[in-house]
């Protein structure tokens, strides 16, 4: 397999050259020294020199690999950045800020408090105007300003060298794409013009659409999965939820790799070639491969996945066997070519040893297995060895070759990885072929694609829903700590050396068939055990006749969701996080009813609405009730403009007001200010007091508390802030249950100690150890609930 060979030699010596620091000329030079050499050792002037009979007895295919390595050292060291006064990355870790000129290299990458933007640099200034500059710059803005590809803009900050810790390094995960300077705060002014390609545009439009089509056509957190699974946009999920499938070992589900491409390929040339041939169908289908790997943005892994499966289908027409090992070379050998930089990708490499797994292992695995079951039972048990191997011996395959890579870098194993994946990944394709149908169709006939969601939407129910359950599994996950590279190539040595030297050691397998069959028969019961699969309701008590107060974990900034007797949805601000706001609201409105009764803006600071301009679009209120200053804060402009845009009524909020929500439910408006309002919730006996909006006067005019009297829950002001909570009124309002709304490790240090120490006797419940606090009550008795205690 000469290809395989020469493949590995190139990338061999991309990886010496990453490890010595010499010129592309040397080794250049080193190369050409060699390739004389050999040329003047085989000559017959030099047939009698001991190093000529040497190469004489060597395959010519050896001097190939000789040439290759050195080529490719030479390669990588080609490829370096050279940074000089023309290089943005020149001017890192000045003292003093830089005013950088460029357009946007690609879309906007939108996060829950800011906002990445890539500039290819176009010049820099210092203070004594422009000099033409090169690079790549990561710049991170403030959050809810739009964007767009290709837009000129220039960014005033301070150029700092990426930073690298003994965790993680930024610096070298930024350095694979080309990115060696970072501006952690700057200030950005748009500029006239815009240099992006008109197809790139294009294609960036079609995915922005079909993003936000997305999330109008499911809830959170099936539409951040869907995001990430169909369009490789996985920002959306919330921090937990990521980490639950880390640590069962399911992260590959949510990032677009093999699988995928090989769904969409699969229905590429099935749609192709009814309409073209089977030649010009698998054409067509390749160009959807790479039309669709450009869509979703090209990382290692996609394009590794693209180029197999584009390999896979030429080799089908025209008759040559697809060689996994050669295959998975050439792609290799190809995409290093591209960008020396993808071998570090972690993606790529996960990608890469996956798929060496499955070609290595998946089918003696398979075979094993089929011989197993029928010596066990003597029936036909092809269907059930055909599940087995699907969804239990293929993942099992994929996964021994990329546990050491998981354990090295991300420092942990996941145990529980075994069983979850069998449970999960059986749903992917129905999850990808009708999530991606209903969004599709969504582009022509939005209530088609709702249809279709409606049908697609209890396979990505299930799956988060899994995963959440086998995250909580205890000890699932062990933790590594730091593993040596050496440790790893070694397992991979031993592994591969087994691998291919099987057949000597097969009748050492052989004579523990007895005791292997045991192992198998009890391995294959304890994936088949029976568990009851809870379906998480879509809606968690709505319009039952009670009055539910959820006050949701959005950190230390408030978001409460009331729902009422009746069914009705009332949200109360949103904190500063967008994923964590949408994902809470998903899990808690009616599946078939994705719009908000009354959206309450009870503050307009900054925290307190950060997550509303994003989350608006994805669950759009039909009226809003307004306290305090429309300019205080840039999200509360966005979202004044925002619903002057849709046409959605806004009242301004007054002091005595009363908004009726339904069977005898009511907001009460208790006084208003230029932050905002002070809330009081009440349904019959029940009471519940909100100074959200709390500002300067309001509980002198509120008589600390004496004006509105005892009440059964009250939520401290500005997360236990020590002025905005005398002790007077706790005292004065005297709450059944005192709810603080505030972030783990708050970074002012809240809530005050002089807060918590008026609290004394009073039941307090707080949002960062407790989670999620809901208050259910029919009006005279109340009942709480919280995520993480009852």
């Amino acid at each position: 397999m000469p290809s395989l060979w020469i493949a590995l030699s190139f990338i061999t010596g991309i990886v010496i050259a990453s490890l010595f620091s010499l010129s592309t000329y040397i080794w250049i030079g080193i190369a050409l020294a060699l390739l004389l050499a050999l040329i003047l050792f085989r000559l017959p002037r030099f047939s009698n020199n001991p190093i000529s009979s040497f190469l004489l007895r060597l395959p010519p295919f050896v001097n190939f690999l000789i040439i290759s390595f050195f080529l490719g050292a030479a390669w990588f060291q080609f490829r370096q950045p050279v940074i000089d006064e023309f290089h943005v990355a020149f001017y890192n870790d000045r003292d003093y800020e830089m005013l950088v000129t460029g357009a946007l290299a690609e879309p906007p990458d939108y996060r829950d408090t800011y906002t990445n933007l890539r500039l290819n640099v176009e010049a820099v200034d210092s203070g004594s105007g422009d000099l033409p500059a090169s690079g790549v710059l990561l710049v991170r803005v403030s959050q809810n300003q739009s964007y767009e590809y290709g837009q000129h803009v220039r960014v005033r900050g301070k150029l700092k060298t990426p930073p690298e810790d003994e965790e993680f390094s930024y610096r070298d995960y930024l350095a694979r794409d080309g990115v060696y300077s970072y501006m952690s705060i700057a200030e950005v002014t748009t500029l006239p013009g815009n240099d992006g390609s008109a197809i790139r545009t294009a294609v960036y439009k079609l995915k922005d659409k079909m993003l936000q089509n997305t999330y109008r056509l499911f809830n959170d957190p099936e539409a951040s999965l869907l995001a990430g699974i169909l369009l490789g946009v996985d920002t959306g999920l919330t921090r937990e939820l990521q980490n639950a499938f880390k640590n069962t070992g399911t992260a590959h589900i949510i990032a677009i790799s093999g699988f995928n491409i090989a769904i969409i390929a699969g229905i590429f040339f099935s749609m192709f070639k009814n309409i073209f041939g089977e030649r010009l169908g698998a054409l067509f289908a390749i160009l959807g491969i790479a039309f669709y790997t450009f869509l979703v943005g090209a990382e290692a892994a996609v394009v590794r996945a693209a180029l197999m499966g584009s390999i896979s289908l030429l080799a089908r027409q025209l008759g040559r066997r697809n060689d996994g090992l050669n295959a998975i070379a050439v792609v290799a050998f190809i995409m290093a070519v591209i960008n020396p930089m993808v071998l570090w990708d972690v993606g790529f490499q996960l990608s890469f040893f996956a798929t060496l797994g499955l070609i290595l292992y998946a089918e003696p695995f398979s075979k094993f297995t089929g011989n197993l079951i029928s010596k066990i039972s003597k029936r036909d048990n092809s269907t059930f060895t055909k599940i087995l191997n699907d969804n239990v011996i293929l993942t099992f395959a994929a996964q021994l070759t990329t546990i050491p890579i998981m354990a090295y870098h991300f420092k942990r194993i996941s145990l529980i990885s075994f069983v979850a994946n069998p449970f999960i990944l059986f749903v992917q394709p129905a999850v990808m072929i009708l999530g991606g149908l209903a969004v599709s169709v969504s582009l022509i006939l939005q209530p088609i694609g709702q249809l279709i969601a409606w049908v697609a939407w209890p396979f990505t129910a299930y799956t988060i829903r899994m995963v959440e359950l086998f995250d909580r599994v205890p000890h699932g996950s062990i933790y590594l700590g730091n593993s040596s590279i050496w440790i790893v190539s070694s397992f991979y040595i031993a592994l591969l050396a087994v691998t291919f030297n099987w057949d000597r050691i097969k009748e050492w397998f052989n004579s523990l068939a007895g005791s292997l069959r045991t192992v198998a028969l009890t391995v294959t019961l304890t994936i088949m055990f029976a568990c009851t699969v809870v379906i998480w309701r879509s809606t968690a008590t709505t319009g039952d006749g009670q009055l539910h107060i959820t006050f949701l974990e959005v950190g230390s900034a408030d978001a409460v969701l009331i729902q009422t007797p009746e069914g009705r949805n009332v949200l109360i601000n949103g904190g500063p996080s967008t994923s964590e706001l949408s994902d809470e609201l998903g899990r808690r409105l009616p599946f078939f009813s994705r719009k908000l009764d009354w959206l309450v803006i009870a503050s307009t600071q900054e925290n307190q609405l950060a997550a509303l301009p994003r989350v608006m679009e994805r669950y759009p209120p039909e009226n809003i009730l307004w306290s305090g200053n429309m300019q205080a804060s840039f999200s509360a402009q966005a979202l004044d403009k925002f619903f002057a845009e849709r046409g959605i009524p806004v009242s301004r909020a007054e002091a005595g007001q009363k908004l009726e929500l339904g069977g005898g439910a009511l907001i009460e408006i208790q006084a208003t200010g230029p932050k905002g309002s002070v809330l009081l919730i009440r349904y019959k006996n029940f009471s519940a007091l909100l100074p959200i909006g709390l500002s300067a006067g309001m509980l002198e005019s509120l008589e600390f508390g004496n004006v509105i009297g005892k009440v059964d829950v009250l939520l401290l002001a500005d997360s236990g802030y020590a002025p905005s909570n005398p002790p007077d009124v706790v005292q004065n309002v005297n709450p059944k249950l005192v709810v603080l709304d505030v972030a783990a490790g708050d970074e002012a240090g809240l809530p005050a100690q002089e807060v918590l120490d008026a609290l004394d006797g009073y039941s307090l419940l707080r949002t960062d150890r407790s989670g999620w606090i809901s208050v259910i009550t029919d009006g005279d008795a109340m009942r709480v609930e919280a995520e993480r205690n009852k």
